[in-house]
């Protein structure tokens, strides 16, 4: 009789979050090792960081690279723990003119972001961006010439990015977001109804508008231009609706909570019109209706 061999269960390997290892205080005087980042350990004398918090890994690190600094600064001497205090205050300064640098890069950013949304809200070319930071800086050397800081101010305005390409990216971003947000609200509203209008545009491109009535958290009603497809090649009602059905299940749009159509009453319109009096895959039937 043939047996099959009993294998034991494999163990689930371990993880360094799921064996809850902390910091201890005394490495900072016996390792020179303070906890910093988050989960991690920094060396005050070479700054290199150790992510696995192990007595062993610190102290390997220290008797590999620091092993001289023992004899100049014996171990619970005042002179080790005077100069552990030095070097814990010299990167924690460097902490904070870290993160000053980082608080005035994303200010500098911001404030990009505000312009190119100014300029873009008045229908203005992309190539006055530069020429409002100009603006900026012949103001400022006036506004500001009995300041001490006047320096600092210039150089803030004069890291503003706002060449053409930067300012044609940023609306784009700020164009990808308030999509975002209007198609979040969509989603999670009770219900909502769409206002659609077929026209060509320049390059003899067919492109459909879709408006959308919908209610906010609040219950209050907003409307917002949902999206512009292209109608590449026909404009038939059920290219129109093909369209508008793989729009909404891309972006996860129930199209159950939709309750009524309005169209301009366009002759592919129609047609679209008579295709949702059909029985369809909505599963019930929207109003729709003719301006």
């Amino acid at each position: 009789m043939a047996y099959s061999p009993v294998t034991k269960p494999c163990k689930r390997p371990r993880s360094i979050q799921s064996e809850h290892r902390s910091f201890q205080a005394a490495w900072e005087e016996e390792y020179l090792f303070v906890d910093w980042p988050k989960e991690k350990a920094t060396c005050l004398l070479c700054k290199e960081k150790v992510n696995v918090l192990k007595r062993y890994n610190l102290e390997r690190h220290y008797k590999t690279r620091h092993a001289s600094y023992s004899e100049n600064f014996p171990l619970h001497s005042q002179l080790r723990s005077a100069k552990v205090a030095s070097l814990q205050q010299t990167l924690l300064s460097q902490q904070k003119l870290f993160l000053c640098q980082m608080k005035e890069s994303e200010a500098v950013t911001e404030a990009s972001f505000k312009i190119c949304y100014l300029l873009a809200k008045h229908k203005k070319p992309f190539t006055e961006a530069e020429l409002v930071k100009k603006c900026f800086l012949s103001a400022a050397e006036i506004l500001f010439e009995n300041y001490s800081n006047k320096s600092s101010i210039l150089k803030e305005i004069g890291a503003l990015q706002l060449s053409d390409s930067t300012c044609a990216r940023r609306i784009e971003a700020m164009g990808e977001n308030i999509q975002e947000q209007v198609i979040k609200a969509v989603r999670e509203s009770p219900f909502f109804s769409i206002a659609m209008d077929e026209s060509t545009d320049i390059g003899d491109v067919a492109q459909l508008l879709v408006w959308v009535r919908y209610l906010d958290q609040s219950l209050h009603p907003k409307e917002e231009l949902l999206c512009l497809l292209p109608l590449h090649g026909h404009t038939r009602g059920e290219d129109i609706l093909d369209s508008i059905c793989n729009y909404f299940e891309t972006h996860h749009i129930p199209l159950d909570s939709l309750v009524s159509i309005t169209t301009d009453g366009a002759p592919a319109m129609e047609a679209l019109v008579i295709l949702f009096e059909w029985p369809s895959d909505l599963g019930h039937f929207p109003t729709v209706s003719t301006l």
